[in-house]
């Protein structure tokens, strides 16, 4: 029956329909992902493995990842987050030129002001590792947040270091205060505000704020020694302005055992002294004796220690305490010039630290960023030294350069490795076309056996249908036979045990063994037997084109590596790394030289305090001995003894 025209319409109008909401599913998605900014490119797939090493702290693998995936044009510079990390990975391994080039970069594009605040943030922090103030000033004058996050707190406590360098501690003063006391950060940026309050003659709020320090609960090393620090800070204030009472106050916060332990056990000496309590200052001073003599403050100590005992009138007392000083001070010289001698080796700076030593797995950027002599009276003579940020800061790239040597000593051996493997497979070239001939032959072999399998497979399946006959008429032939020898084996059973019948007996077992044998022999396979056989057979012929497709491809891949210039180009590679190599060594050596001279500048300015030391120790002796001389001259005229 025809329909109606408005019913046959209505296909018509419901497939366009289905077709109009498609294509505006389509528009709708396309539209929806320029909305939410869906990313099209695999960068952030590219940097997966990167990002990755990055959190793992593989610095240097995800600093050559980013290079290679630039350097194969998966991700290109215009990919911020790449660039960014890109620049903070050179930061971290000393090039800052490189990082300076990627933050530069970065600023000049169109970005959220967060974003580009943070990366100048980054280029700001990099200007200030470097000692660049003016450069770092005028970057971290741009404020990261209204609020005080950690980020703008560390941009705070660098801008104060800067001006506080220049002596403008009112403006450092003001950029510290309002960071909170509460953080680690806080903390670090309180103690600052405090000792730019008493560099700028405002002691009573430096000593507020350094007392808030000095009373923060007791918790990781670092927070307690800055917590030594402060109390440190205020007992030299104190001391300075002559107040011993105050300054004993805060000295006694120091910890005993803490890093800042022996400068306040000689600054309680100082405040017992002023206060005019000889043998308690002398107890401070005799106690720093009993530590190591290299460290500066038990040195000064040597000296005050018979000035109290002066103060006390023990002249002999004083007199054998300036004598163990010239004593010690005189070791010390011994030891410096032992230590002056061992930092012209050069493997000083390779056994400096057991951190140096990190094997050919080890990160280069993993390195540890300040020195741990193992050597506590090279630690305690070369203490500026080792505390200072120049030598800290070389020592560290110092480290990084002797694990890119381990790293490169490693891959040339790979690179010799790969050329002999590249000589072997151009010897295997000539083997080639042999080989070849010989995969060919084969394959025509197989490729017959292939025609002829479906033939040999019809034959077989015929063979199985037709042996279920012949194996009947087989079976009824020895089923008769084994009948008759059956019987005989009965009637033999019956008769007498004489020896002809038991040779008779042995001859029919025999006979039955036999025909057992030849039916067993003879008997045609079965037809499950047979079709179990077609299955394997076609399984191996199988597996067999499927080895020998594997065997061509694996042809064309020795043809296809061996057709290569693959040892002149691992030559090449070989003379860029002996290059680098090279520059590398250089690198080392004015590193290890930098780090020498450093070094040798130290030793001179402690072998110049311990010679003033030693000097003041033997006037002191003189002094004495004077002293001794008026005194017995003054006894010998009240006497009326005549003057020799």
């Amino acid at each position: 029956m025809n329909q109606p025209f408005r019913f046959r319409r209505v296909p018509h109008v419901l497939a366009l329909a289905i077709t109009t909401l498609v294509l505006h599913q389509a528009a709708h998605a396309v539209d929806l992902r320029k909305r939410l900014n869906v990313r099209q490119e695999a960068s952030e797939v590219v940097l997966g493995q990167t990002m990755f090493d990055y959190y793992q702290g593989n610095n240097f693998s995800a600093l050559n990842n980013i290079l290679l995936a630039k350097s194969m044009g998966r991700i290109d510079d215009s990919v911020t987050s790449s660039e960014v990390l890109l620049g903070d990975l050179y930061t971290a391994f000393g090039m800052p030129d490189e990082a300076d080039n990627v933050f530069s970069r970065v600023m000049t594009r169109d970005m959220r002001t967060q974003t580009r605040n943070e990366t100048i943030l980054r280029k700001g922090r990099l200007q200030f590792h470097q000692g660049n103030y003016f450069e770092a000033e005028r970057l971290l004058n741009v404020p990261l947040d209204t609020q005080i996050t950690d980020l703008e707190a560390e941009r705070r406590v660098m801008l104060a270091t800067v001006l506080m360098a220049r002596n403008e501690y009112t403006e450092a003063r003001n950029l510290l205060s309002p960071i909170p006391i509460g953080t680690q950060l806080g903390a670090y940026a309180a103690y600052n505000t405090g000792v730019a309050h008493l560099r700028a003659d405002r002691s009573p709020e430096g000593i507020r704020l350094l007392e808030q320090v000095m009373n923060l609960p007791v918790s990781d090393s670092e927070t307690n020694a800055l917590k030594d620090r402060a109390a440190l800070a205020i007992g030299y204030n104190f001391l300075q302005l002559q107040d011993a009472d105050k300054a004993r106050e805060a000295l006694i916060n120091v910890r005993l055992e803490g890093p800042f332990s022996n400068p306040a056990m000689l600054a309680l000496g100082y405040a017992n002294y002023e206060r005019k309590e000889y043998k308690r200052a002398l107890s401070f001073w005799l106690e720093l004796l009993t530590r190591n003599p290299a460290d500066p403050a038990v040195q000064e100590a040597m000296l005050l220690a018979p000035r109290a005992y002066e103060a006390l009138n023990a002249s002999q007392q004083a007199f054998y305490g300036y004598k163990l000083a010239i004593t010690t001070l005189n070791s010390q010289l011994e030891q410096l010039d032992k230590i002056a001698a061992t930092v012209k080796k050069d493997d000083w700076a390779v056994n400096l630290s057991p951190s140096a030593d990190g094997g050919f797995d080890a990160d280069p950027m993993a390195v540890q960023s300040a020195v741990v002599p193992g050597d506590r009276i090279e630690t305690a003579q070369l203490h500026d030294l080792f505390a200072g940020n120049a030598f800290n800061e070389g020592f560290q790239q110092f480290q990084q350069l002797l694990r890119l040597k381990s790293l490169m000593d490693e891959r040339l051996v790979d690179l010799r490795a790969m050329r002999d493997m590249s000589a072997v497979l151009r010897q295997r070239q000539a083997q080639l076309p042999a080989a070849t001939a010989r995969i060919n032959a084969v394959q025509q072999r197989l490729d017959r056996l292939n025609d002829r399998w479906p033939a040999l497979e019809k034959r077989a399946r015929q063979s199985a249908r037709d042996s279920k006959n012949v194996g009947s008429t087989v079976s009824m032939q020895n089923q008769e036979r084994l009948y008759k020898l059956g019987n005989m084996q009965e009637t033999l059973a019956r008769k007498p045990d004489t020896a002809a019948n038991r040779a008779l007996k042995d001859r029919v077992r025999i006979v039955k063994g036999l025909l057992l044998m030849d039916i067993a022999s003879k008997a045609p396979a079965s037809q499950e037997q047979i079709y179990t056989d077609i299955t394997s057979n076609e399984a191996q012929l199988r597996m067999t084109q499927l080895r020998m497709e594997a065997l061509q491809q694996l042809l064309a891949d020795n043809q296809k590596i061996a057709g290569r210039d693959n040892e002149s180009k691992v030559r090449a590679l070989e003379t860029r790394l002996q290059a680098t190599q090279k520059d590398l060594a250089k690198a080392l050596d004015e590193h290890r030289t930098y780090l020498r001279q450093l070094a040798e500048n130290q030793i001179s300015d402690t072998r110049t305090r311990i010679n003033q030391d030693l000097a003041e120790a033997h006037l002191s002796i003189a002094r004495l001995q004077d002293a001794a001389m008026i005194r017995d001259d003054r006894q010998s005229g009240a006497s009326g003894k005549p003057q020799p």
